[in-house]
């Protein structure tokens, strides 16, 4: 039971390692190589695959191991040689976050271990192993990603599979006592992965990994047979348990690795006066291996009294044209653009500032038959009113017949003077303005009232100055605006 919570751990943990970075971008700037998928922090896109081989030598932990740090080098009467067991293998890794990672290795491999004491044997076997882990980066958690640089230190444990078989023999005799045949088994690597990154696509490092497995069969022999028989039967045929009355086997490797970073267009991080200067602009891509996302963004700038006053000075629009602001007439129109800049106060105008007779326009377009044309005219009314004057009735029926003539539109705005609420002049504003609307519907025959729009604002769009009497005469009005 002891073993299986160990092995449940080292899956759980595994699968923690595994996992990325779960935090959201800080921030998703405009820039054209911003990769919204990304497993990590930041707005710039990364490399994150790489491919590695390792070599190097490996060593059994089981039975069949006679000490348990050193072994045994020279074949003699009683002993027989450990050392100079190998493997080798590829990785292929995928960096997920600056932090976190995961790695699919392959191995192949043999193995070699005697026992003088109870077993008088030793053995030899080959294996070959496929495995997944999730690795961290111990050198970026323990000293922040601004301090050697050059350098990556993982830890990473794992899952996988070994494929195996081995025969025992005879420590004195040399007769084989036990064979495996092919076998498989569960195993969980665990390992230290250090690595220099030289130029922008190789790095060069060393491996270190133990692997635990879920069998006590490795070195063809089980904690407690000492039977030294040569009756050769296949474990794989008689086994009737992972394990006899001793640990489960293990084994590891030391190996030198030699990794190619892939992506395009690689970039390395330099130094520039004695600080790591990146430029992920210049059209290639960090490594993820080494590069923490967060430092590509560059801190803001922030601008002092004299620099701001400077960008101000540059960005100033050019001065505009005063007479755009200037309406010396008061007829709605600025000077710049005024044909007639002294027109008469309350004078009809058009568009160039024109002085417009809007009675005798509608009474020539009556009698002429010509087309209706966008054209301006007010009523005007007196103190808190909404009656229409006499000197505007005329004026409403020619403009009813020209609506039913020629199918022209008309648009009522109705306006006050500022002497009340908001409120109140809303109201009153539109009294006028149904007044004016009702008066061509009843008095001066108009036909189709829907060519008939309307509006009103009370005192906020006056057009004379409401401090002085004749501003106050010539803000009480209905604006008729004839159109096409």
């Amino acid at each position: 039971m002891k073993k299986v919570s160990q092995l449940i751990c080292s899956f759980a943990l595994g699968a923690m390692m595994a996992l990325p970075s779960l935090a959201q971008p800080l921030e998703q700037p405009n820039s054209p190589d911003y990769n919204p998928k990304a497993t990590y922090d930041g707005p710039y896109k990364l490399n994150t695959w790489s491919i590695s081989a390792h070599f190097g030598p490996s060593m059994f932990f089981g039975d069949l191991r006679e000490y348990d740090f050193w072994p045994v080098t020279k074949t003699t009467a009683d002993s027989h040689k450990e050392s100079g067991t190998i493997q080798g293998g590829l990785t292929l890794n995928k960096q997920l976050s600056y932090w976190f990672g995961s790695r699919l290795d392959v191995s192949l491999g043999n193995l070699r271990g005697m026992k003088r004491r109870n077993y008088n044997r030793y053995f030899e076997g080959n294996y070959f192993d496929v495995s997944v882990a999730g690795t961290v980066n111990l050198k970026g958690l323990l000293m922040g990603p601004n301090k050697m640089k050059r350098w990556k230190v993982d830890a990473y444990v794992g899952v996988g599979q070994i494929f195996y078989n081995a025969d025992a023999y005879d420590l004195t005799g040399g007769v084989k006592l036990r064979e495996t045949g092919s076998m498989n088994d569960w195993i969980v690597p665990t390992g230290l992965n250090v690595n220099y990154e030289v130029t922008k696509r190789i790095d060069i490092g060393l491996d270190f990994r133990l692997t635990h497995t879920n069998s006590d069969y490795l070195d063809a022999t089980f904690g407690g047979d000492y039977d030294r028989t040569a009756n050769s039967f296949v474990i794989a045929d008689q086994k009737t348990s992972r394990k006899g009355n001793s640990e489960l086997d293990s084994y590891g490797y030391g190996a030198v690795q030699v990794t190619y970073k892939l992506g395009k267009n690689p970039l390395k991080v330099q130094k520039v006066d004695g600080k790591w200067d990146y430029k992920p602009d210049e059209g290639g891509y960090y490594h993820l291996r080494y590069t923490d996302p967060k430092a590509l963004i560059k801190p803001p700038k922030i601008l002092t009294l004299e620099e701001m006053d400077s960008v101000a000075k540059a960005n100033r629009p050019k001065d505009i044209d005063p007479r755009l602001l200037l309406d010396t007439d008061g007829d709605g129109v600025s000077d710049f653009f005024d044909k007639e800049p002294n027109s008469p106060a309350g004078s009809i105008v058009d568009g160039g500032g024109r002085v417009l007779d809007f009675d005798a326009y509608v009474k020539n377009a009556l009698k002429n038959g010509a087309a209706c044309a966008e054209i301006f005219a007010n009523v005007m009314f007196d103190t808190d009113k909404n009656t229409i004057k006499p000197e505007a009735q005329e004026m409403l029926k020619n403009v009813a017949k020209l609506m039913n003539l020629n199918g022209c539109r008309l648009q009522l705005a109705g306006h006050t003077d500022r002497r009340a609420s908001d409120r109140y002049n809303i109201a009153l504003s539109r009294r006028r303005v149904d007044a004016v609307k009702n008066y061509l519907i009843n008095e001066a025959g108009l036909t189709d009232p829907s060519k008939v729009i309307v509006d009103y604002f009370g005192s906020f769009k006056p057009i004379a100055d409401s401090a002085r009497r004749e501003g106050l005469q010539r803000n009480r009005r209905v604006e008729l605006k004839l159109l096409p």
